[in-house]
């Protein structure tokens, strides 16, 4: 997987060095993938996969907004155990589509896990099936456009073939860049800690200044721990962060129509007491 850091040499902090962002580097259960769909005028990366070659179980909150996008509707629709994948897009919001929105996501699905579990018998002692439903998605951008399904079809074979299973910190940068929109500067974080007599990883990619200033961007956060932690507990765990990290400040228009935060456990350490 290259590095096209245009995201980063065209963005509006040209001040920013790689140096100054936190050392990511690999966290067992994760792979990462990005690429180019052409969805803007540059070559910037738009397209960003994340793939969990042996389940992740999550949990999510999103916008509070009476008007969401039709990928939330998907994610709420399709309550499963544990997820494969997450696929992000940027700008295209994928709200105010209507049925085109929603059956582009089914398609694209479709295709991914088609691919992914190509991808399982290819790499994996004993293969697993991947079911659409197991796929998840995020998407931000302009609101109200037709969404870009058949450039996103296009790369999704790319998408699978340069999935990397070891990360380091340019991958997770390329990741934390192809999924911001008018972003002054990517979002990344890292941090070790234990648990019990178990030494964790928790990283983080995010995008977006809130619904408040500058620039009216959709909130997108996406955390991941080796940790092996259920599902409902993930789910307490997230929903007491946000109380007092974005649901902190509260102003009037504030949330988007695709607002999401999503936690995932690879389940690879498991908890020592």
């Amino acid at each position: 997987m290259g590095i096209n850091l245009t995201n980063f040499l065209f963005s509006k902090s040209k001040n920013k060095r790689m140096m100054e962002f936190q050392d990511l580097n690999h966290i067992d259960g994760v792979s990462i993938s990005t690429v180019s769909a052409n969805l803007y005028q540059d070559p910037r990366d738009d397209l960003v996969m994340f793939y969990f070659r042996d389940g992740a179980n999550y949990a999510s909150v999103y916008t509070q907004s009476k008007i969401i996008s039709e990928n939330i509707k998907w994610n709420l629709k399709h309550k499963v155990k544990r997820v494969f994948s997450l696929l992000v897009n940027t700008r295209n919001a994928n709200c105010f589509t209507g049925t085109q929105g929603y059956s582009s996501l089914e398609k694209i699905a479709e295709v991914i896990s088609k691919k992914l579990t190509e991808k399982q018998k290819e790499d994996e002692d004993q293969p697993k099936k991947i079911k659409p439903k197991e796929i998840i998605f995020g998407c931000t951008g302009t609101i109200g456009e037709i969404f870009p399904e058949e450039k996103i079809l296009k790369k999704i074979n790319d998408l699978v073939d340069k999935i990397k299973y070891t990360q380091n910190k340019y991958i997770w940068m390329k990741a934390a860049l192809g999924v911001i929109t008018t972003d002054t500067q990517p979002k990344m974080a890292m941090e070790e800690c234990s648990i019990g007599n178990s030494n964790v990883k928790i990283y983080g990619v995010a995008k977006g200044s809130g619904m408040i200033q500058p620039n009216m961007a959709t909130t997108l956060g996406y955390l991941f721990t080796d940790a092996d932690i259920p599902n409902d507990i993930l789910k307490k765990l997230l929903k007491k962060n946000i109380e007092t990290t974005f649901n902190a400040i509260s102003c009037d228009g504030d949330t988007s129509t695709n607002d999401m935060v999503t936690i995932f456990s690879t389940r690879k350490k498991k908890i020592q007491k």
